[in-house]
């Protein structure tokens, strides 16, 4: 822990997490306090910079940077990378106690090489004229992490992953704020998109038919994108004016709450949900909150859609679509599921196909392809990191899953639908 009981950092502790991480990856570390001033270090490469500033006559305020950073990881809700003047890449993760920030560990100075971007050590230090200084510099420059943007990406994982262990129930909070952001990104872009086009009445209305249809269907993936398109189709129309937005949004949930219904939702719950919307609306203050409350309200309703109703086992195989749906980015096994329903494996496996129709490893290869659809669209992202994003060890594998459902390989998808 690196927290006491009252909230006070144990320096102690700190310094044996920091030590870890730097003899782990190579990569020098800090931890601050609320203010920016040093707590702990490990590494040589801040010597670099420190003495570089000093040997050029540059005054750099990485106290004031490293605070900022380190705020803005806790707006996204993941690490946050940054380049400071001397093109080096530093990692930041917030440190926080019961949702008070009071410091944050900074990785780096990490040397980022790409195939399009080569660090040129030699013109760095041709500024510096004096060569005692020069000798020292190039020590101190030996010490600095080199590395590709992959590795970079998984550094900052784990240092995230350190900060995360003392802010468990935080970590809800950071992960909603990742989403908010993503959602909002979503939805400008559509905006921006939608700006261009001469719309009417119809094509929000075809939209809505969508959204009805995936919906019931229980096609949560597929709903999301929907749901933003008719936002952002709202937004537009309605320049900004929040009640109306409100109603325009509740009028969105009694379509939703009505598709739920007809996919298969216990009509009970829908209407005791129903009833605390207009409450929970209310106190919803611009269009961000708005839309994230819409989001959680469209999870629900499509959570619940399952068309399950004639079976016998409908809670069970909901329970596990649900727990697909949340997990199938992750290597998933049906052991995993069948743990999760406490059945059987074999039973659970054979249950799964009798009620839906399908295997379990078809029904997830379904939902990863689904999604892939969405981000091939919508993205710019490599098939080689869509794949590996939901679930899939391999490109070839996942073109091979993609082309048996939908008849065309991604790259051909991307160019039919983008």
């Amino acid at each position: 822990m690196i927290f006491n009981e009252n909230g006070e950092i144990i320096i102690k502790n700190l310094d044996e997490l920091l030590k870890t991480y730097y003899m782990s990856t190579g990569v020098s570390i800090l931890a601050i306090d609320k203010n920016g001033n040093n707590l702990v270090s490990y590494g040589d490469s801040y010597k670099f910079c420190s003495l570089y500033n000093k040997c050029i006559g540059r005054t750099c305020d990485c106290k004031e940077a490293h605070l900022t950073s380190c705020k803005m990881a806790i707006n996204i809700g993941e690490p946050y990378f940054s380049y400071c003047p001397l093109d080096f890449v530093h990692i930041s993760a917030p440190l926080i106690y019961k949702d008070f920030f009071l410091g944050g560990l900074i990785a780096g100075p990490i040397i980022m090489n790409t195939e399009e971007n080569k660090f040129d050590k030699d013109y760095l230090l041709s500024k510096v004229n004096s060569s005692q200084a020069l000798l020292r510099l190039s020590n101190y420059f030996e010490s600095i992490a080199i590395t590709d943007p992959i590795r970079t990406n998984y550094l900052g994982s784990i240092l995230f992953m350190i900060a995360s262990k003392e802010i468990e129930n935080y970590q809800v909070l950071l992960n909603e704020k990742k989403k908010r952001m993503i959602q909002q990104c979503k939805i400008n872009e559509q905006i921006q998109i939608y700006k261009d086009m001469a719309l009417s009445n119809n094509d929000l209305h075809e939209k809505e038919k969508n959204l009805f249809a995936k919906v019931r269907s229980g096609n949560i993936v597929e709903a999301r994108v929907i749901l933003n398109d008719i936002l952002a189709l709202i937004f537009l129309e309605e320049g900004g004016k929040i009640e109306v937005i409100k109603a325009r949004s509740m009028e969105l949930c009694s379509l939703l709450s009505r598709a739920a219904i007809e996919g298969g939702a216990p009509l009970k719950d829908m209407l005791a949900f129903n009833y605390l919307l207009f409450e929970d609306l209310n106190k919803l203050h611009n269009l961000e909150e708005v839309s994230f409350w819409m989001l959680k309200v469209l999870d629900y309703y499509t959570e619940n859609a399952v068309n399950l109703s004639s079976t016998k086992n409908t809670d069970i195989v909901k329970k596990s679509i649900i727990y697909i749906n949340k997990h199938f980015r992750n290597p998933i096994k049906l052991n995993d599921v069948a743990t999760h329903v406490h059945l059987n494996p074999t039973y659970f496996s054979t249950l799964f196909k009798k009620e839906m129709g399908t295997s379990f490893c078809e029904y997830v290869q379904k939902v990863r392809v689904e999604e892939s659809k969405y981000l091939l669209v919508s993205t710019k992202d490599s098939i080689l990191n869509i794949a590996i994003s939901i679930g899939f060890d391999s490109q070839s594998y996942f073109c091979k899953v993609f082309k048996k459902y939908t008849e065309l390989s991604p790259k051909k998808y991307r160019l039919k639908y983008s």
